[in-house]
């Protein structure tokens, strides 16, 4: 039922001797229907059903492309707000068209974010967006202008901006409590090998050339969309981990060191990549930044870690390519100075050197980074769409953070260093750099 129809219903009824549920005033302390907020999920990835549970949203309608999981994913809502007034769509246009939904959740592959969250805006929905924003750096632009002229409340997905340890962290580097800020320590997941896959039918009710959108055609198979984390590994749907997940740890370092709306001057990489099979993005991989400020940037992906793939590459060739580096990143993310360290994790994970700097952050300290203690991402957003301010992981932030991906994987793809203008967004005097950020889509799709 449409917002404006459950009012016009209400006040029609309120000369009639009926009783309510008290959930449906609210008196039992559930949020009654007119004050939830009206939600669709679209692509029913990861974390898709967070708006059928919160009790602040209400969800109207799922979408994906594949028939069996939307039907699920109906039924998962219906049970949840105990009625079937959700409804089930293939296009996401078709959602977008609908005025009684104002917010969605955007769970698809990376490929697909940029057209979604642009369309999102400017239908005047309000967005959360899984992570990373976007698969290339012009869309990710492209995202931050649609957002800002539409005035929609945007939230990126990467959670760790309202887990305490990371903002504890962050107080530790942005309050001078480890002194001058030397290097910054990002431990990924690895990679992962695929053999060459089998050309199969397309099932019976799964829309691949919708779910292949502005990806350049491909033959079915099935480890091309199903799987665990398949397409991650695809650079046709996403640039690697390096992106998909590490873009977790690239924001929190960005976040820590205070550079969210800015970046690196110069990007280092190295990359070990498939010689065959399905995928196609780094198995292992090392990337340094270089800042202004003289502070530096490295993330490798962590072995042996239960996070990361089995490898399929010798050891030594592995050693070669993450350096001194080799064994001693965790997967997490460190920040050191010329006066201690600090280590965040997930779960409030904290360690510190020395010891005693964790009283800081535990004790109340003055703050000299907002932080309202949320530790629910998804709330946050939701809070943000009543009160219409910027979240915790605004567009912007979200932008640059993925930006650091992408630079990552055109560094990794051309095999060179990289000199990175962050004002203007562009690689100095090197078109063949340039070239790599965007890529065209297959028609009809744009993000113009």
């Amino acid at each position: 039922m449409k917002r404006r129809e459950f009012l016009r219903r209400a006040t029609a009824a309120v000369a009639l001797p009926i009783f309510l549920p008290a959930a449906t005033l609210g008196r039992d302390g559930a949020t009654p229907p007119s004050d939830q907020i009206p939600m669709a999920a679209i692509g029913l990835g990861f974390a898709w059903s967070v708006g059928a549970d919160n009790p602040h949203t209400r969800m109207l309608a799922v979408c994906d492309v594949w028939r069996a999981r939307r039907e699920d994913a109906k039924r998962y809502v219906d049970g949840r707000h105990g009625n079937t007034d959700c409804r089930a769509y293939n296009d996401f246009r078709e959602v977008l068209a609908r005025d009684d939904i104002d917010a969605v959740y955007i769970a698809t592959p990376d490929h697909w974010h940029a057209l979604v969250a642009i369309a999102a805006a400017r239908a005047g929905k309000d967005i959360y967006c899984q992570k990373p924003m976007t698969h290339t750096i012009a869309e990710g632009k492209a995202v931050v202008e649609a957002v800002r002229r539409h005035g929609v409340v945007f939230q990126h997905g990467t959670q760790h901006r309202s887990e305490w340890a990371f903002a504890a962290a962050r107080e530790l580097v942005r309050g001078g409590y480890l002194g001058e800020l030397k290097r910054i320590r990002l431990g990924f997941p690895s990679g992962a090998h695929l053999p060459p896959q089998p050309i199969q039918p397309v099932p019976d009710g799964f829309d691949y050339d919708m779910w292949l959108g502005p990806a350049p055609w491909a033959p079915f198979t099935s480890r091309r969309c199903f799987g665990p984390h398949s397409w991650y590994f695809i650079s046709d749907y996403c640039v690697g981990y390096v992106s998909a997940w590490g873009v977790h740890h690239l924001d929190s370092g960005q976040q820590g060191h205070g550079t969210d709306h800015t970046g690196p001057i110069e990007v280092r990489s190295k990359a070990i990549f498939p010689t065959d099979g399905l995928y196609d993005t780094p198995i292992h991989y090392r990337v340094d930044y270089q800042f202004a400020d003289g502070a530096t940037m490295t993330g490798v992906d962590v072995l042996g870690d239960s996070w990361s793939w089995q490898s399929v590459v010798p050891l030594a060739r592995v050693r070669e390519i993450h350096g001194d580096a080799f064994g001693r990143h965790a997967f997490g993310v460190r920040f050191e100075g010329t006066e201690g360290s600090a280590f965040a994790w997930r779960g409030g994970r904290l360690d510190t050197d020395p010891p005693s700097l964790r009283q800081i952050v535990e004790h109340d300290a003055p703050r000299t980074v907002p932080f309202d203690g949320t530790g629910d991402h998804f709330q946050n957003w939701v809070d943000c769409i009543r009160t219409r301010h910027d979240p915790h992981a605004p567009v912007e932030i979200a932008h640059r953070s993925t930006t650091l991906g992408n630079l990552a994987a055109i560094s990794m793809t051309l095999g060179r260093s990289l000199r990175w203008d962050p004002e203007r967004e562009v690689f100095p005097d090197d078109d063949e750099a340039n070239r790599l950020l965007s890529y065209p889509m297959r028609a009809p799709w744009s993000i113009s």
